[in-house]
């Protein structure tokens, strides 16, 4: 895929990256009013450290994907998304690499996440980078019924 592309967060795509991830969230019946706090704030998660990476396609924003800091050993993914049309293609695997990519280089020693039970493809991929099932004791949503960590180190 010549055209694709993989950018930095910029507040000209805070209505895409609003759209792509509310999309998934209410077609698995998994939103809840805690993400309204990203999808709404994108720029205040990267002025505490986030970062959040878009795919791009003729510039078409078609992934989005928040890797947020946790402390100095770990960050989380949050938001990771693919629009339909587009799955399939590894533009997910991509968006994830990034963020490992970008965590090894930091010494960032634990990626977290946490998921659904409903997000099978999604969980396919965790498990094929490496991500591996750990206890749920404390989740940031109610929908969560998965929690996956992967060790850097």
């Amino acid at each position: 895929m010549k055209d694709l592309e993989f950018i930095k967060y910029q507040d000209q795509y805070q209505k895409e990256f609003k759209s792509i991830n509310l999309h998934w969230l209410k077609k698995f019946d998994l939103y809840e009013k805690a993400d309204d706090l990203l999808l709404d704030n994108p720029s205040l998660f990267i002025k505490n450290g986030a970062h959040i990476f878009l795919a791009r396609i003729n510039n078409e924003i078609v992934g989005t994907i928040c890797l947020n800091p946790l402390n100095k050993n770990s960050s989380e993914i949050l938001k990771f998304a693919v629009i339909d049309g587009y799955k399939g293609l590894g533009i997910g695997y991509k968006l994830m690499q990034i963020c490992i990519d970008l965590c090894k280089q930091n010494n960032v020693e634990t990626i977290v996440l946490e998921s659904s039970t409903k997000l099978e493809k999604a969980l396919s991929l965790y498990e094929k980078l490496g991500f591996k099932h750990v206890e749920i004791k404390d989740t940031h949503f109610v929908t969560a019924d998965i929690k996956m960590e992967l060790k850097l180190r």
